[in-house]
């Protein structure tokens, strides 16, 4: 904020990698006996959904959801979930294709200060890469 004016503030956004916080299960289940139906079940971590809370209380950053391989309706389905359990610490919501994709578009995204994701993967992100 400058002399005052709110119209020239670009708040802080830390990306925060789906994965995460996910923990996915297969489960294999048979209609009429004989035709098996798979299906995907995610739960979440509680403990981290928290601290992501904590973080952006503490640090004063607006945290952004991001997944890769899905769509954005799929990620909007996630985003409610989070919504209706009571633990959403995400304003934002964005879905990439690739991982390229995302590390393509950070140095055209000046508000982005770094990105929360798996371990392997947070070399590729350069000096936006954080950890927990």
């Amino acid at each position: 904020m400058r002399y005052g004016d709110l119209s020239n503030e670009m708040p802080k956004r830390v990306l925060v990698n789906l994965d995460l916080f996910v923990n996915r299960k297969v489960r294999i289940e048979k209609k009429l006996k004989f035709i098996p139906v798979v299906k995907e079940e995610m739960m979440y971590d509680r403990m981290f959904l928290n601290k992501f809370y904590l973080y952006t209380v503490r640090s004063e950053v607006t945290l952004e959801l991001i997944a890769f391989n899905m769509t954005e309706n799929d990620l909007l389905v996630v985003y409610n979930q989070l919504d209706n359990i009571g633990s959403n610490p995400f304003r934002y919501h964005t879905a990439y294709n690739s991982l390229k994709e995302l590390v393509a578009d950070l140095p055209y995204r000046p508000e982005v200060v770094g990105v929360l994701d798996l371990p392997e993967r947070k070399l590729q992100y350069g000096h936006w890469g954080l950890d927990l």
